[in-house]
């Protein structure tokens, strides 16, 4: 999951297709994986969390500020934060 977010910061309204594809994955386990990423993020104060979705064929991501003033820093999760997305997937 941590090379998903990687992934799709670095790849603005990618299609689902090609995504689950380059994780090896189907795209229903690729859309249950992105149902988990809302709730994770760099706190629980509104506009921290992970604000991405799908519309069926492309993956948006509407807040990629969330992750820090440039979208060019490395990701950066508590501890916690890294578990819960190990533990999800």
């Amino acid at each position: 999951m941590l090379s998903l977010v990687t992934y799709l910061r670095e790849r603005p309204g990618a299609r689902v297709e090609d995504v689950a594809r380059a994780f090896g994955i189907t795209e229903d386990e690729l859309v249950s994986d992105l149902d988990v990423l809302p709730m994770c993020g760099t706190s629980f104060r509104g506009g921290d969390l992970l604000d991405i979705d799908t519309d069926g064929e492309r993956i948006w991501w509407h807040n990629p500020a969330a992750l820090g003033a440039d979208a060019a820093e490395p990701l950066r999760l508590a501890a916690d934060e890294a578990t819960a997305l190990l533990v999800a997937a």
